[in-house]
């Protein structure tokens, strides 16, 4: 069994990981779109991208240290940080608001998660 405290350790630093990936890959996403010639209908693309890869990696994390259930924290730990991301969004601008988009989000989130965790618990 794990315990509480380190449960709790893990998924801040599960969070974290989201949102240091996040940040850093949607910093190389408008480096690419500035500094090439990519079209603009594609900046979707590269934040889809962007997050099905922090979404993996934030979970491959934290299911390496809890070594149990991946597919349900994997899942568990990338809703939250989306929701977290979200509220910081909502919070900075007030125009935001709920449309499929952030299900879409969300929905690619858990997949990534799922398989971030699955193979965390298991590699």
């Amino acid at each position: 069994e794990v315990d509480k405290m380190k449960l709790v350790k893990s998924y801040l630093i599960g969070i974290a990981t989201f949102v240091v990936t996040i940040m850093l890959f949607l910093f190389i996403v408008s480096l690419v779109f500035t500094y090439t010639k990519i079209e603009d209908r594609f900046i979707d693309s590269g934040i889809f991208l962007s997050m099905a890869i922090s979404a993996f990696i934030s979970s491959f994390v934290l299911c390496k240290m809890i070594k149990k259930k991946g597919l349900v924290h994997g899942v568990i730990v990338n809703i939250i940080s989306v929701l977290i991301i979200f509220i910081i969004l909502c919070i900075l601008n007030n125009n935001i608001s709920i449309t499929n988009t952030l299900g879409i989000y969300i929905s690619i989130c858990c997949l990534s998660g799922i398989v971030g965790g699955i193979l965390g618990v298991n590699v």
